[in-house]
């Protein structure tokens, strides 16, 4: 058996302590990751039967002797959701370990399974009868994860014109001085509202201005080159923006600060009354027998969702199980490949206190809010997409109405030109629909040719996603597909 991963051999599993623990005995191995799967895990194994359990994705093409064929299901999967679901992979013969999971193998036939040792199931604490109450409590744990920085060390951070990254700032300014932390924002266009109100709080919170890091075509197509090996497939390059940042900046003596998993403190998914949730089959123009497969998978995810009595909606389940871990941790996980990191909010005693806060105090981040204005009385303008299918980001409802008509007015133009005429529109971070049209669409023709050529897209499919959407839905799958073209 080869185990290529950082791990601590211990003789009792500990759900507080991140990164991999392996319990083993005379007749057992046990390997468990933490609920946020802060390293990712897969196994394989060779041809001789051999098991390997790799980390690093990348690892995998270097492996003699391992059947690399491909998963259809796993491919559809990645493409329509960013992801395998559940343990699927892009390979037949490779499995991914889920959050709060373990694989327990038997040491004499060398067989394995990987099952959740946590449900997730935290029980709502009635004692939080009010938001101030809520509040307090989340801002004392919050405040006793930040304040274990060590000051003097260098740190970097993304600073966007949105909420988490703001009530990041707000803790670190507590005790990191301004000399010690580089800030940055990305975008197109230094004019956005994004890098405005980025520099608005930074200045408010006695930072320096930041440092904006535009975005072009060449980061996505700089991005082929690394980051489909690099995830197995399973994050599009139009996600590149840190890692392209980061490998333009020379930045070996600091830290990064990552906010991953701050959505789920800040309980962005989480609704004020409870949905009643059904499973709902995929339908797509896919082969039946792959819609089984990939139906089968969400059911198990669905089967865990009923399992627990306290998450809104069966979204809301994904999204912390699912999406999150697979994602944006496994992003973060990419990031520190480069850089040395430091993630505050994944801590299970922070994340345990918000699962038990009544939903009608946290739900579209009223505790994220409350914290800013009353704690650190930050009130400037924000620019989320949350925020704004709320009503409460920009100035007024003028900005709504206004990012609605440039949006539907460059979805008329994208077609007409090809990308190469679009009306500017401060209210967005990156112009991935633009440079889709504009530049990337060989790529995409290119990847879909290859897919049908390998039996895993039909004639009739290829036509279907070459052809461009007019809206944003549909983008990200698309360059879901160009960075699958270019592992495949």
């Amino acid at each position: 058996m080869q185990l290529k991963f950082n791990y601590q051999k211990v003789e009792k599993f500990d759900i507080k302590q991140n990164g991999i623990q392996m319990i083993e005995d005379d007749n057992k191995i046990e390997i468990y990751n933490d609920p946020f799967r802060t390293i990712p895990l897969f196994i394989t194994k060779d041809k001789n039967d051999e098991l390997i359990i790799f980390s690093n994705f990348e690892d995998f093409y270097e492996f003699d002797n391992v059947d690399r064929a491909i998963d259809e299901a796993g491919f559809w999967e990645i493409v329509l959701f960013a992801s395998g679901i559940w343990t699927r992979t892009l390979y037949k013969n490779v499995e991914q370990m889920p959050s709060a999971s373990k694989i327990v193998i038997d040491k004499k036939t060398n067989e394995y399974k990987i099952e959740r040792y946590w449900d997730f199931n935290i029980q709502e604490d009635k004692s939080i009868d009010s938001i101030e109450k809520a509040a307090l409590g989340l801002y004392d744990r919050l405040d006793a994860v930040f304040s274990k920085l060590d000051k003097n060390q260098k740190y970097v951070m993304g600073m966007s014109g949105g909420m988490d990254s703001r009530i990041t700032l707000a803790f670190l300014s507590k005790y990191i001085p301004k000399e010690n932390l580089e800030l940055f924002t990305y975008g197109f266009d230094e004019r956005l509202l994004e890098y405005k109100y980025a520099c608005e709080v930074a200045e408010a919170l006695g930072y320096n201005k930041p440092k904006f890091h535009k975005l072009t075509k060449d980061s996505y197509i700089k991005a082929l080159e690394y980051l489909p090996k690099q995830s197995g497939g399973q994050i599009g390059i139009n996600h590149c923006h840190i890692m392209d940042y980061v490998q333009g900046n020379e930045l070996s003596d600091k830290n990064i600060i990552t906010t991953s998993y701050s959505e789920i403190i800040f309980s962005l998914l989480v609704e004020c009354e409870y949905k009643i949730s059904k499973f709902e089959p995929l339908k797509l123009n896919l082969p039946n027998s792959i819609l089984e497969i990939i139906n089968k998978d969400l059911f198990v995810i669905f089967n865990e969702y009923k399992k627990t009595k306290y998450f809104t909606s069966i979204k809301e389940f994904k999204y912390q199980t699912e999406r999150h871990p697979k994602f944006h941790e496994y992003l973060s996980y990419n990031i520190s490949t480069y850089i040395k990191q430091k993630n505050i909010f994944v801590n299970q005693k922070l994340i345990e206190y918000v699962m038990s806060i009544p939903k009608q105090y946290k739900c579209k981040k009223r505790l994220q809010d409350y914290i800013l204005s009353h704690y650190f009385d930050i009130k400037t303008d924000n620019i989320s997409s949350s925020r704004f299918e709320w009503g409460n980001a920009g100035n007024s409802i003028i900005d709504w109405y206004n990012f609605k008509i440039l949006n539907k007015i460059n979805a008329i133009l994208r077609p007409l030109t090809k990308g190469r005429i679009q009306l500017f529109n401060k209210y967005q971070t990156e112009e991935q629909e633009r440079i889709l049209y504009r530049d990337l669409h060989p790529y995409l023709k290119k990847a879909t040719s290859k897919f049908v050529e390998l039996g895993l897209m039909s004639k009739e499919q290829k036509k279907e996603w070459d052809n461009l959407p007019l809206r944003s839905s549909g983008i990200s799958e698309r360059y879901n597909l160009i960075g699958l073209g270019e592992l495949i």
